[in-house]
Protein backbone atom coordinates (compact mmCIF):
# COMPACT_ATOMS: atom_id res chain seq x y z
CA UNK A 1 0.00 0.00 0.00
CA UNK A 2 1.76 3.39 -1.21
CA UNK A 3 -0.16 6.38 -0.50
CA UNK A 4 0.44 8.62 -4.07
CA UNK A 5 -1.44 11.83 -3.26
CA UNK A 6 -2.95 13.45 -0.23
CA UNK A 7 -4.26 16.71 0.84
CA UNK A 8 -5.54 17.49 4.08
CA UNK A 9 -7.86 14.28 4.76
CA UNK A 10 -8.21 13.25 0.99
CA UNK A 11 -6.31 10.20 0.22
CA UNK A 12 -5.56 8.31 -2.93
CA UNK A 13 -4.03 4.88 -2.28
CA UNK A 14 -2.32 2.76 -4.36
CA UNK A 15 -3.03 -0.87 -2.93
CA UNK A 16 -5.75 -3.87 -3.07
CA UNK A 17 -8.78 -2.30 -1.93
CA UNK A 18 -9.58 -5.10 0.47
CA UNK A 19 -6.10 -4.08 2.74
CA UNK A 20 -7.02 -0.49 2.43
CA UNK A 21 -10.50 -0.59 3.72
CA UNK A 22 -9.40 -2.96 6.62
CA UNK A 23 -7.56 0.11 7.60
CA UNK A 24 -10.94 2.32 8.20
CA UNK A 25 -13.01 2.53 10.96
CA UNK A 26 -16.61 1.27 11.50
CA UNK A 27 -19.32 2.98 10.47
CA UNK A 28 -17.24 6.22 8.87
CA UNK A 29 -18.19 6.44 5.32
CA UNK A 30 -20.99 8.27 3.59
CA UNK A 31 -21.15 6.89 0.55
CA UNK A 32 -19.31 4.93 -2.02
CA UNK A 33 -19.19 4.68 -6.25
CA UNK A 34 -17.28 2.69 -7.76
CA UNK A 35 -16.78 1.35 -11.54
CA UNK A 36 -16.52 -2.10 -10.42
CA UNK A 37 -14.81 -4.24 -13.55
CA UNK A 38 -17.87 -5.95 -15.50
CA UNK A 39 -15.73 -8.89 -15.93
CA UNK A 40 -16.34 -9.77 -19.46
CA UNK A 41 -12.64 -9.56 -20.80
CA UNK A 42 -12.76 -6.23 -22.07
CA UNK A 43 -10.28 -4.77 -24.55
CA UNK A 44 -7.93 -7.88 -22.67
CA UNK A 45 -7.36 -6.27 -19.93
CA UNK A 46 -6.09 -7.75 -16.71
CA UNK A 47 -8.26 -6.59 -14.29
CA UNK A 48 -11.18 -7.33 -16.40
CA UNK A 49 -10.12 -10.82 -16.61
CA UNK A 50 -13.49 -13.13 -16.03
CA UNK A 51 -13.40 -14.71 -13.10
CA UNK A 52 -16.30 -16.02 -10.40
CA UNK A 53 -17.74 -12.36 -9.89
CA UNK A 54 -19.70 -13.18 -6.51
CA UNK A 55 -16.07 -14.71 -5.23
CA UNK A 56 -14.97 -11.25 -5.93
CA UNK A 57 -17.41 -8.94 -5.02
CA UNK A 58 -18.63 -10.65 -1.93
CA UNK A 59 -15.41 -10.21 0.41
CA UNK A 60 -15.46 -6.36 -0.76
CA UNK A 61 -19.22 -6.37 -0.23
CA UNK A 62 -18.68 -7.38 3.47
CA UNK A 63 -15.84 -4.57 3.80
CA UNK A 64 -17.68 -2.22 2.51
CA UNK A 65 -20.75 -3.01 4.68
CA UNK A 66 -18.68 -2.85 7.69
CA UNK A 67 -16.95 0.67 7.02
CA UNK A 68 -20.60 2.56 6.02
CA UNK A 69 -22.64 3.90 7.88
CA UNK A 70 -26.27 2.45 8.65
CA UNK A 71 -28.29 4.12 5.84
CA UNK A 72 -24.90 4.92 3.67
CA UNK A 73 -25.30 4.41 -0.12
CA UNK A 74 -22.99 2.21 -2.57
CA UNK A 75 -23.55 3.01 -6.13
CA UNK A 76 -21.72 0.31 -8.36
CA UNK A 77 -21.29 0.43 -11.91
CA UNK A 78 -22.12 -3.09 -13.72
CA UNK A 79 -22.89 -4.78 -16.78
CA UNK A 80 -26.13 -6.49 -17.90
CA UNK A 81 -24.36 -10.16 -18.02
CA UNK A 82 -22.81 -9.80 -14.99
CA UNK A 83 -24.07 -7.15 -12.68
CA UNK A 84 -26.58 -9.97 -11.02
CA UNK A 85 -23.87 -11.79 -9.41
CA UNK A 86 -22.75 -8.53 -7.94
CA UNK A 87 -25.89 -7.81 -6.83
CA UNK A 88 -26.01 -11.38 -4.87
CA UNK A 89 -22.96 -10.70 -3.15
CA UNK A 90 -24.20 -7.87 -1.68
CA UNK A 91 -27.53 -8.59 -0.46
CA UNK A 92 -25.88 -11.89 0.93
CA UNK A 93 -23.11 -8.87 2.50
CA UNK A 94 -26.32 -7.50 4.46
CA UNK A 95 -27.07 -4.53 2.16
CA UNK A 96 -30.72 -3.79 0.84
CA UNK A 97 -31.00 -2.91 -3.39
CA UNK A 98 -33.08 0.40 -3.67
CA UNK A 99 -32.68 1.68 -7.16
CA UNK A 100 -31.03 0.52 -10.48
CA UNK A 101 -30.32 2.89 -12.38
CA UNK A 102 -30.20 2.44 -16.59
CA UNK A 103 -28.01 4.67 -18.46
CA UNK A 104 -29.09 4.56 -22.15
CA UNK A 105 -26.30 5.14 -24.82
CA UNK A 106 -26.38 4.59 -28.65
CA UNK A 107 -22.71 4.31 -28.68
CA UNK A 108 -22.59 0.71 -28.13
CA UNK A 109 -21.96 -1.87 -30.61
CA UNK A 110 -22.53 -5.51 -31.42
CA UNK A 111 -19.90 -7.97 -30.72
CA UNK A 112 -22.02 -10.87 -32.02
CA UNK A 113 -20.26 -13.61 -34.93
CA UNK A 114 -21.91 -14.75 -37.99
CA UNK A 115 -22.90 -18.02 -37.76
CA UNK A 116 -23.17 -18.65 -41.34
CA UNK A 117 -20.02 -17.92 -41.80
CA UNK A 118 -18.49 -19.90 -39.10
CA UNK A 119 -20.01 -22.67 -40.58
CA UNK A 120 -17.79 -21.99 -43.98
CA UNK A 121 -14.81 -21.06 -41.67
CA UNK A 122 -14.94 -24.25 -40.04
CA UNK A 123 -15.08 -26.49 -43.31
CA UNK A 124 -11.96 -24.28 -45.37
CA UNK A 125 -14.67 -22.45 -47.52
CA UNK A 126 -13.52 -19.17 -48.96
CA UNK A 127 -16.69 -16.88 -49.52
CA UNK A 128 -16.89 -15.29 -52.81
CA UNK A 129 -17.49 -10.84 -52.00
CA UNK A 130 -20.51 -9.97 -53.68
CA UNK A 131 -20.25 -6.29 -53.50
CA UNK A 132 -18.50 -3.85 -50.75
CA UNK A 133 -20.09 -0.37 -49.23
CA UNK A 134 -17.05 1.23 -49.68
CA UNK A 135 -18.77 4.12 -47.06
CA UNK A 136 -17.81 2.15 -44.25
CA UNK A 137 -13.71 1.24 -45.01
CA UNK A 138 -11.37 2.55 -42.92
CA UNK A 139 -9.65 6.26 -44.23
CA UNK A 140 -7.02 4.65 -47.35
CA UNK A 141 -8.05 1.27 -47.30
CA UNK A 142 -8.48 -0.51 -50.50
CA UNK A 143 -9.68 -4.27 -51.57
CA UNK A 144 -7.65 -5.79 -53.73
CA UNK A 145 -9.21 -9.48 -53.44
CA UNK A 146 -12.15 -11.58 -54.75
CA UNK A 147 -12.31 -13.65 -51.88
CA UNK A 148 -12.93 -12.64 -48.12
CA UNK A 149 -11.89 -14.66 -45.01
CA UNK A 150 -10.44 -12.02 -42.93
CA UNK A 151 -11.94 -8.79 -43.33
CA UNK A 152 -9.88 -6.72 -40.93
CA UNK A 153 -7.54 -6.85 -42.94
CA UNK A 154 -7.95 -5.01 -45.98
CA UNK A 155 -9.25 -2.00 -44.01
CA UNK A 156 -12.71 -2.49 -43.60
CA UNK A 157 -14.52 -2.37 -39.97
CA UNK A 158 -16.02 -5.18 -38.76
CA UNK A 159 -18.23 -6.80 -41.30
CA UNK A 160 -17.88 -3.64 -43.41
CA UNK A 161 -20.62 -3.45 -45.52
CA UNK A 162 -19.14 -6.87 -47.38
CA UNK A 163 -21.54 -9.11 -48.43
CA UNK A 164 -20.20 -12.14 -49.23
CA UNK A 165 -21.79 -15.52 -50.93
CA UNK A 166 -22.56 -18.76 -48.50
CA UNK A 167 -21.19 -22.09 -49.59
CA UNK A 168 -22.13 -24.78 -47.37
CA UNK A 169 -25.73 -26.15 -46.78
CA UNK A 170 -25.54 -24.86 -43.25
CA UNK A 171 -24.13 -21.71 -43.97
CA UNK A 172 -27.06 -20.49 -46.58
CA UNK A 173 -29.73 -22.05 -44.33
CA UNK A 174 -28.12 -19.55 -41.00
CA UNK A 175 -26.97 -16.99 -43.27
CA UNK A 176 -27.72 -13.91 -41.55
CA UNK A 177 -28.10 -15.43 -38.01
CA UNK A 178 -25.54 -14.61 -35.03
CA UNK A 179 -24.36 -15.77 -31.95
CA UNK A 180 -26.13 -14.54 -28.88
CA UNK A 181 -26.13 -10.88 -27.87
CA UNK A 182 -28.50 -7.75 -28.51
CA UNK A 183 -26.54 -4.40 -29.76
CA UNK A 184 -25.96 -2.77 -26.12
CA UNK A 185 -27.27 0.26 -25.41
CA UNK A 186 -27.29 0.49 -21.64
CA UNK A 187 -25.13 0.99 -18.55
CA UNK A 188 -26.53 -0.37 -14.95
CA UNK A 189 -25.62 1.66 -11.76
CA UNK A 190 -26.93 -0.21 -8.94
CA UNK A 191 -27.80 1.41 -5.72
CA UNK A 192 -27.40 -0.26 -2.41
CA UNK A 193 -27.79 0.94 0.78
CA UNK A 194 -26.78 -0.50 4.31
CA UNK A 195 -30.11 -0.76 6.33
CA UNK A 196 -31.14 2.27 8.61
CA UNK A 197 -31.31 2.11 12.31
CA UNK A 198 -35.06 2.56 13.18
CA UNK A 199 -36.67 5.12 11.07
CA UNK A 200 -35.05 7.06 8.82
CA UNK A 201 -35.43 10.45 10.87
CA UNK A 202 -33.66 8.26 13.68
CA UNK A 203 -31.10 7.33 11.54
CA UNK A 204 -30.15 10.22 10.09
CA UNK A 205 -30.60 11.86 13.58
CA UNK A 206 -27.62 9.10 14.89
CA UNK A 207 -25.44 8.79 11.72
CA UNK A 208 -26.11 11.85 9.77
CA UNK A 209 -26.78 10.27 6.52
CA UNK A 210 -29.23 7.93 5.04
CA UNK A 211 -31.35 10.14 2.56
CA UNK A 212 -31.52 11.42 -1.03
CA UNK A 213 -30.89 14.58 -2.02
CA UNK A 214 -33.80 14.86 -4.61
CA UNK A 215 -33.34 18.62 -5.07
CA UNK A 216 -29.75 18.14 -6.00
CA UNK A 217 -30.53 16.00 -8.68
CA UNK A 218 -33.55 17.50 -10.28
CA UNK A 219 -33.99 17.39 -14.54
CA UNK A 220 -33.53 21.29 -14.85
CA UNK A 221 -36.57 22.51 -17.05
CA UNK A 222 -36.64 26.03 -18.87
CA UNK A 223 -38.66 29.19 -17.47
CA UNK A 224 -41.22 28.83 -20.19
CA UNK A 225 -41.75 25.38 -18.91
CA UNK A 226 -42.40 26.06 -15.46
CA UNK A 227 -44.64 28.95 -16.40
CA UNK A 228 -46.68 26.90 -18.32
CA UNK A 229 -46.96 24.18 -15.51
CA UNK A 230 -47.93 27.19 -13.15
CA UNK A 231 -50.51 28.57 -15.63
CA UNK A 232 -52.22 24.74 -15.54
CA UNK A 233 -52.00 24.18 -11.60
CA UNK A 234 -54.05 24.19 -9.13
CA UNK A 235 -53.43 26.84 -6.34
CA UNK A 236 -54.76 24.10 -3.74
CA UNK A 237 -53.57 21.14 -5.68
CA UNK A 238 -56.18 18.04 -3.94
CA UNK A 239 -53.92 15.58 -1.98
CA UNK A 240 -56.95 13.69 -0.72
CA UNK A 241 -58.84 10.59 -2.11
CA UNK A 242 -62.20 11.14 -2.41
CA UNK A 243 -65.69 8.49 -0.78
CA UNK A 244 -67.72 9.59 -3.76
CA UNK A 245 -69.07 6.66 -5.74
CA UNK A 246 -68.68 7.78 -8.95
CA UNK A 247 -64.93 9.00 -8.25
CA UNK A 248 -62.40 6.95 -7.82
CA UNK A 249 -59.23 9.64 -6.85
CA UNK A 250 -61.08 12.49 -6.24
CA UNK A 251 -62.82 15.22 -8.04
CA UNK A 252 -61.26 14.48 -11.30
CA UNK A 253 -61.98 18.17 -13.06
CA UNK A 254 -60.25 20.26 -10.87
CA UNK A 255 -57.83 20.58 -8.16
CA UNK A 256 -55.46 18.23 -9.04
CA UNK A 257 -52.72 19.90 -10.73
CA UNK A 258 -49.53 20.02 -8.57
CA UNK A 259 -47.15 22.95 -9.50
CA UNK A 260 -43.41 23.19 -11.13
CA UNK A 261 -40.78 22.88 -8.83
CA UNK A 262 -38.36 25.77 -9.66
CA UNK A 263 -35.44 23.52 -9.69
CA UNK A 264 -36.77 21.38 -12.06
CA UNK A 265 -38.29 18.17 -12.32
CA UNK A 266 -37.90 15.06 -10.32
CA UNK A 267 -35.09 12.60 -11.14
CA UNK A 268 -35.87 9.19 -12.80
CA UNK A 269 -34.13 6.21 -12.87
CA UNK A 270 -33.15 6.18 -16.62
CA UNK A 271 -30.08 8.69 -17.90
CA UNK A 272 -29.33 9.21 -21.77
CA UNK A 273 -26.19 10.03 -23.46
CA UNK A 274 -26.34 12.91 -26.22
CA UNK A 275 -27.04 11.02 -28.97
CA UNK A 276 -30.01 8.89 -27.58
CA UNK A 277 -31.81 12.16 -26.45
CA UNK A 278 -31.34 13.35 -30.03
CA UNK A 279 -32.81 9.85 -31.11
CA UNK A 280 -35.67 10.50 -28.65
CA UNK A 281 -36.70 14.04 -29.83
CA UNK A 282 -36.61 12.68 -33.51
CA UNK A 283 -39.35 10.20 -32.59
CA UNK A 284 -41.56 12.11 -30.69
CA UNK A 285 -41.20 15.68 -31.74
CA UNK A 286 -41.51 18.51 -30.07
CA UNK A 287 -44.73 18.06 -28.02
CA UNK A 288 -46.74 19.69 -25.60
CA UNK A 289 -48.19 17.98 -22.66
CA UNK A 290 -52.13 17.52 -22.53
CA UNK A 291 -52.55 18.80 -19.33
CA UNK A 292 -54.05 15.55 -18.51
CA UNK A 293 -56.84 15.05 -20.73
CA UNK A 294 -58.50 11.86 -21.04
CA UNK A 295 -59.31 11.34 -24.15
CA UNK A 296 -60.63 8.09 -24.25
CA UNK A 297 -62.01 7.28 -20.91
CA UNK A 298 -66.34 8.16 -20.95
CA UNK A 299 -67.68 7.33 -18.00
CA UNK A 300 -71.06 6.85 -16.81
CA UNK A 301 -72.65 7.07 -13.66
CA UNK A 302 -69.99 4.56 -11.65
CA UNK A 303 -68.08 3.03 -14.56
CA UNK A 304 -64.56 3.19 -14.54
CA UNK A 305 -63.43 2.06 -18.30
CA UNK A 306 -65.09 2.59 -21.55
CA UNK A 307 -68.29 1.02 -20.65
CA UNK A 308 -70.06 4.55 -20.18
CA UNK A 309 -71.76 6.91 -23.28
CA UNK A 310 -72.60 10.04 -21.85
CA UNK A 311 -69.28 12.49 -20.95
CA UNK A 312 -65.91 12.73 -20.87
CA UNK A 313 -63.97 13.50 -17.74
CA UNK A 314 -60.64 14.93 -17.93
CA UNK A 315 -57.44 15.44 -15.12
CA UNK A 316 -55.73 18.94 -15.26
CA UNK A 317 -52.97 16.65 -13.88
CA UNK A 318 -50.67 16.96 -16.45
CA UNK A 319 -47.06 19.46 -17.55
CA UNK A 320 -48.32 21.29 -20.21
CA UNK A 321 -45.15 21.93 -21.44
CA UNK A 322 -43.12 22.09 -24.50
CA UNK A 323 -40.02 20.24 -25.87
CA UNK A 324 -39.07 17.16 -27.00
CA UNK A 325 -39.62 13.56 -24.78
CA UNK A 326 -36.11 13.98 -23.77
CA UNK A 327 -35.93 16.91 -21.60
CA UNK A 328 -37.67 14.97 -18.98
CA UNK A 329 -34.51 12.51 -18.30
CA UNK A 330 -31.14 13.72 -16.92
CA UNK A 331 -28.43 14.03 -20.02
CA UNK A 332 -24.86 12.60 -19.24
CA UNK A 333 -22.45 12.83 -22.14
CA UNK A 334 -21.14 9.24 -23.26
CA UNK A 335 -17.40 8.60 -24.61
CA UNK A 336 -16.74 4.88 -25.31
CA UNK A 337 -13.32 6.03 -26.21
CA UNK A 338 -11.39 8.87 -23.81
CA UNK A 339 -12.13 12.43 -25.23
CA UNK A 340 -9.01 14.57 -26.37
CA UNK A 341 -9.20 16.98 -23.53
CA UNK A 342 -9.41 14.16 -20.61
CA UNK A 343 -6.70 11.96 -22.72
CA UNK A 344 -4.12 15.08 -22.22
CA UNK A 345 -3.17 16.40 -19.48
CA UNK A 346 -1.31 19.57 -18.10
CA UNK A 347 2.46 18.14 -18.39
CA UNK A 348 1.59 16.44 -21.66
CA UNK A 349 0.66 13.26 -20.22
CA UNK A 350 -1.85 10.60 -21.99
CA UNK A 351 -4.45 9.16 -19.93
CA UNK A 352 -4.54 5.73 -21.26
CA UNK A 353 -7.89 4.39 -18.95
CA UNK A 354 -10.72 2.94 -21.11
CA UNK A 355 -13.45 3.21 -19.30
CA UNK A 356 -13.71 6.99 -17.52
CA UNK A 357 -17.17 7.69 -16.57
CA UNK A 358 -18.53 11.22 -17.14
CA UNK A 359 -17.29 14.05 -14.07
CA UNK A 360 -21.03 15.13 -14.41
CA UNK A 361 -22.45 11.87 -14.03
CA UNK A 362 -20.27 11.07 -10.74
CA UNK A 363 -21.27 14.59 -9.62
CA UNK A 364 -24.82 13.84 -9.99
CA UNK A 365 -24.02 10.58 -7.92
CA UNK A 366 -22.04 11.81 -5.30
CA UNK A 367 -24.98 14.56 -4.71
CA UNK A 368 -27.60 12.30 -4.85
CA UNK A 369 -26.22 10.16 -2.00
CA UNK A 370 -23.83 12.07 0.08
CA UNK A 371 -24.60 14.83 2.86
CA UNK A 372 -22.32 17.88 1.94
CA UNK A 373 -19.85 17.36 4.62
CA UNK A 374 -19.71 13.37 3.87
CA UNK A 375 -17.00 11.16 3.63
CA UNK A 376 -17.19 9.24 0.13
CA UNK A 377 -15.09 6.43 -1.54
CA UNK A 378 -14.54 4.80 -4.56
CA UNK A 379 -12.60 1.13 -3.79
CA UNK A 380 -11.97 0.98 -8.02
CA UNK A 381 -10.85 4.47 -8.81
CA UNK A 382 -8.95 3.71 -12.20
CA UNK A 383 -7.55 7.90 -13.03
CA UNK A 384 -9.62 9.06 -10.28
CA UNK A 385 -12.62 10.68 -11.39
CA UNK A 386 -14.44 10.44 -8.23
CA UNK A 387 -11.74 11.70 -6.60
CA UNK A 388 -11.61 15.11 -9.22
CA UNK A 389 -15.56 14.96 -9.21
CA UNK A 390 -15.42 15.67 -5.28
CA UNK A 391 -12.64 17.98 -5.26
CA UNK A 392 -14.63 20.49 -8.09
CA UNK A 393 -17.88 19.78 -6.12
CA UNK A 394 -16.04 21.20 -2.99
CA UNK A 395 -14.36 24.15 -4.86
CA UNK A 396 -17.29 25.40 -7.06
CA UNK A 397 -20.64 24.01 -5.37
CA UNK A 398 -20.20 24.76 -1.99
CA UNK A 399 -19.53 21.03 -0.41
CA UNK A 400 -17.00 19.93 1.94
CA UNK A 401 -16.51 16.40 1.31
CA UNK A 402 -13.69 13.92 1.82
CA UNK A 403 -12.76 11.52 -0.38
CA UNK A 404 -10.93 7.95 -0.31
CA UNK A 405 -9.69 6.66 -3.65
CA UNK A 406 -8.01 3.35 -4.09
CA UNK A 407 -7.00 2.00 -7.16
CA UNK A 408 -4.41 -1.05 -7.67
CA UNK A 409 -3.23 -0.63 -11.14
CA UNK A 410 -0.33 1.80 -11.27
CA UNK A 411 2.41 0.16 -14.12
CA UNK A 412 4.15 1.14 -17.28
CA UNK A 413 0.81 0.17 -19.54
CA UNK A 414 -1.66 1.08 -17.02
CA UNK A 415 -0.30 4.07 -14.50
CA UNK A 416 -4.14 4.72 -13.51
CA UNK A 417 -2.67 6.11 -10.32
CA UNK A 418 -0.02 8.42 -11.69
CA UNK A 419 -2.74 9.35 -13.68
CA UNK A 420 -5.38 10.47 -11.10
CA UNK A 421 -2.14 12.08 -9.09
CA UNK A 422 -1.78 14.17 -12.15
CA UNK A 423 -5.06 14.92 -12.64
CA UNK A 424 -5.59 16.34 -9.07
CA UNK A 425 -2.37 18.47 -9.43
CA UNK A 426 -3.93 19.95 -12.81
CA UNK A 427 -6.69 20.90 -10.79
CA UNK A 428 -4.70 22.70 -8.17
CA UNK A 429 -3.10 24.62 -10.39
CA UNK A 430 -6.30 25.71 -11.81
CA UNK A 431 -7.16 27.75 -8.41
Amino acid sequence: MNIIYTKDKNKLIHGDNLDVMQLINENEIDSCISDFPYFIEFMNKKWDSKIEIYKWCYPRAIELFRIMKNGGYVCIFGHHKTNHRMKCAFEDAGFNIVEEIDWIQLTGFPKNQDIGKMFDRAEGLDREIISVDTTKQRPNASINRSKENAVGKFGIKGDGGVVTEPQSELAKQFNGFKTSGLKPLKEIITIFQKPLIGTYIQNIKQYGCGAMNIDACRVPMSKDDEKIINAKSSKNPTQNYSSKDDKIFGAYDKDMSMPANSKGRFPPNVFFDEAMAHELDLQTGITKSSGGQINSCFRKNSAIYNTGTDKKESIDGGYGDVGGGSRLFPMFKYEPKTSKKERMLHNGTRNPHVTVKPKNLIKWLIKLVTPLNGITIDITAGSCTHAVSCEELNRYEDYNLTWFNIELMNTEDEPYCNIGKQRLEDLNETI
